[in-house]
């Protein structure tokens, strides 16, 4: 016989294991509640170490294994996404905290590794674009085309980096044109001149010896060639134009002192008149139709468009060109685009009520008995009927208890996002298929299917106007199965019920419009009983039944436009500019200024014999308009801005300035939204700078209250005409659908400048 002693040693050989199990298990459990707890509140890293120290623990558990596998995934995803939104917005110490903690739950990720590495490089392209900035700013161009080109090698969607590379551009076009184009500032003072019938040479000869001009003859220019020119405080060079004109002979700077003249003649004009070849990318309109319309207007004829890269090139005289780059610029917008938001709402509302005795309405009467399954029957016994021999047929009476009423909403919500005069359609329902049977002469049977839309058909088709107005055409048809026929072939085909309503609307953006009273009333009423009892009205419910069915249905639509991208309308000076005669064109790069004759110097020319000089002196000022007020406006501010930019996005707004009279200094006070937007650069425009003269910017940016305080100074001698002024860089920070830029006031000097007249610039930020 076995002991207590050794059974109860054996016993807690056998518990202990038991035990020992048990409290591994509630360990484990409460470690993976403790790590759901941890990953619930973001802290991923120490999650995925619990679910890994589960998962080890209870190896054979494969819920635990699919839990940590699932859950380190997840964190994974969620940080990696959560990195590269603070990357995109320009957060770059929170997107590296991300990353970093991506790669403590997974060391070798190649996303969280290039996402560090992209952080990086953005910080080291923010310094290099910031001293970008400062050599096009001091004009070492090609210092500047260097470290944008290597910045673009390694982003090349980079948009500020874009930017750079077209105001280097544009600043080694514009001085390109200066040198090659036109003559020094100091040969554009202004003149007066006195000659009649005196010959053109001597003309040129005069002011040549005046200015310091060389004037280069062709060898077919007549040398009796007389004109007269009558010209009081005219610029030199637009005197030099206004003498070739009127005796029919051209001229092309060669250098910034020298001129070749040549008659006007088309071997002539074709053997001298210089040509330049442009690319331009398009990036909104069709390349096809921007040639069509600069051949049309510029009778340009050297154009070839690519159609894979939306590209055109053209070969022209530089005037030619740059009128292209303008009806280019009115062109490469973008297209306005719509988000239209439908509600479409069906409400049916229907009761039926059958209520009666259903009594019989025939009694069937038969000389054979129900067993017997022939009806034939020898006349010789129908002598002998009688009410025994005669079997009747009545059928079972009911009595009907029937109340049904329903109420039922059916609404599609579609979202609908589509271009400016495209069409787009919605159709929520069913392709019913309908069986069409062709059968010819020698038997053979064919069968044809065709499909019918059944359900919510909806067509629209947004036109987007000026104004932020939309016109809308809408077409809705609502169709639903009425009931099934079968042909006498057995051709099973369908009643559909339609509805349709089509119109054409305007709304403004964000303005609702309901489309209502596509209503489908019936009212149906039956009953049935016996002759003239049912016609009592306390009997009719004894002897017969009654049913009353109604329905009512009803169609409401709902829509809402709302502006993805707006019709962006250019400015006034945009839209109308000089572009010469009909034989010679003239134009100006957009950016570029008109030369002042206020820059020149004044001086006195030589008096040859038969002229009448007097001392230079500017150019007679021309009339300038009054405001609302009365007050007299000499100096137009404006703005240029891209009409949409994405949050994190950085952008460049360029503040134009036209000044009828001529001024020194000009102080400016610009608002600005520090919760939308932020000001990331302030660079001074060529305007103040035009005809090599020297100018200061001084600037002071608020962030808190979001003002900038910024005066342009030129130093010596004022001037006026069109240019840029300031280019001011912004940061996108948030979403806003009217981000505005607005100028708070701006002081002309000197005094007789007159008053500025201010606009303000709009931005939508998405």
């Amino acid at each position: 016989m076995v002991s207590k002693e050794v059974r109860g040693r054996c016993l807690r050989k056998a518990i202990t294991p038991l035990v020992v199990i048990a409290l591994c298990g509630c360990a484990t459990t409460t470690q993976f509640r403790e790590a759901d707890r941890k990953f619930a509140s973001g802290d991923y890293v120490e999650a995925v170490r619990l679910y890994q120290q589960v998962a080890v623990a209870r190896p054979s558990d494969v819920h635990y294994q699919q839990s940590y596998m699932l859950k380190r995934q997840v964190a994974l995803e969620t940080l990696l996404r959560e990195a590269e939104q603070a990357r995109l917005a320009g957060q770059l110490t929170e997107a590296e905290s991300r990353y970093q903690t991506a790669l403590q739950i997974d060391p070798g990720n190649a996303a969280a590794t290039e996402g560090v590495r992209r952080v990086a490089m953005t910080r080291r392209h923010a310094e290099q674009l910031t001293k970008i900035d400062e050599l096009i700013a001091a004009g070492d161009l090609d210092a500047a085309d260097r470290m944008v080109r290597a910045l673009l090698a390694e982003e090349p969607d980079s948009a500020r980096a874009k930017n750079s590379l077209e105001r280097i551009q544009a600043a080694r076009a514009n001085g390109k044109a200066r040198d090659a184009d036109s003559l020094d500032e100091h040969f554009k003072k202004p003149v007066t001149l006195e000659f009649r019938d005196v010959p053109v040479k001597v003309i040129f000869d005069v002011l040549s010896k005046a200015s310091g001009i060389n004037f280069i003859y062709d060898q077919d220019i007549r040398p009796d060639l007389k004109v007269s020119v009558f010209l009081r405080k005219t610029p030199l060079d637009e005197a030099i134009r206004l003498i070739g004109l009127s005796s029919q002979l051209e001229t092309r700077v060669l250098n910034n002192n020298s001129v070749l003249v040549f008659p006007n003649t088309p071997q002539k004009i074709s053997e001298y008149r210089q040509l330049s070849v442009r690319s331009f990318y398009l990036a909104n309109a069709d390349a096809k139709k921007v040639a069509e319309a600069i051949k049309a207007i510029l009778k340009s004829e050297n154009i070839v468009v690519d159609e894979k890269l939306n590209m055109l090139v053209m070969r022209d005289s530089p005037d030619a060109i740059r009128l292209a780059e303008r009806l280019v610029a009115l062109h490469d917008i973008g297209e306005p685009e719509v988000m239209l938001d439908v509600d479409v709402l069906e409400v049916k509302q229907s009761k039926l009520l059958d209520l009666g005795v259903g009594l019989p309405s025939e009694i069937g009467l038969s000389v054979v008995p129900p067993s017997q399954t022939s009806n034939v029957i020898a006349l010789a016994d129908l002598k002998h009927l009688n009410s025994s021999k005669i079997y009747a047929t009545v059928p079972n009476s009911t009595l009907k208890l029937h109340d049904e009423s329903s109420d039922a909403k059916i609404l599609a919500n579609p979202r609908i996002r589509v271009k400016s005069k495209d069409k787009a359609s919605v159709l929520i329902g069913d392709k019913v298929p309908v069986i069409t049977s062709t059968s010819t002469s020698t038997g053979f049977v064919s069968e044809t299917v065709n499909y019918v839309d059944v359900g919510l058909k909806l067509e629209v088709e947004p036109s987007v106007y000026s104004g932020d107005e939309v016109s809308i055409k809408i077409n809705l048809e609502v169709s639903n199965l009425v009931r099934e026929i079968t042909t006498r072939s057995g051709t099973l085909s369908y009643q559909i019920g339609t509805r349709n309503a089509q119109t054409v609307l305007r709304l403004r953006d964000g303005e609702t419009q309901i489309l209502a009273g596509l209503i489908n009333k019936e009212d149906r009423k039956s009953a049935a009983g016996w002759p003239f009892i049912s016609h009592v009205p306390v009997l009719s419910h004894l002897f017969g039944t009654q049913k009353n069915d109604r329905q009512n249905t009803e169609i409401v639509l709902s829509i809402t436009p709302h502006l993805i991208r707006g019709v962006r309308r250019a400015n006034l000076e945009d839209m109308e500019f000089e572009s010469g005669t009909a034989t010679r064109l003239r134009g100006g790069s957009v950016m570029t200024a008109s030369p002042s004759p206020a820059d020149a110097p004044q001086g006195e020319a030589t008096k040859p014999e038969g002229a009448v000089t007097q001392p230079l002196a500017p150019t007679g000022e021309e009339p300038s308009k009054a405001d609302a007020k009365g007050n007299e406006v000499g100096v137009m501010l404006g703005w240029s801005a891209p009409a949409e930019v994405k949050v994190g996005e950085q952008f460049t707004a360029v503040l134009n300035v036209s000044a009828v009279k001529p001024i020194e200094q000009l102080p400016l006070m610009i608002g600005f939204d520090p919760q939308v937007m932020q000001v990331v650069s302030i660079e001074e425009g060529p305007f103040m700078a035009q005809g090599g003269g020297r100018s200061s910017l001084t600037k002071e940016v608020n962030l808190s209250n979001g003002k900038i305080t910024a005066t342009a100074t030129r130093q010596g001698t004022a001037v006026s005409g069109q240019g840029n002024l300031l280019q001011i860089t912004f940061k996108a920070l948030s979403a806003s659908d009217k981000a505005e830029i607005r100028m708070l006031s701006a002081t002309p000097a000197p005094e007789q400048a007159g008053q500025a007249r201010l606009s303000n610039a709009a931005v939508k930020i998405r």
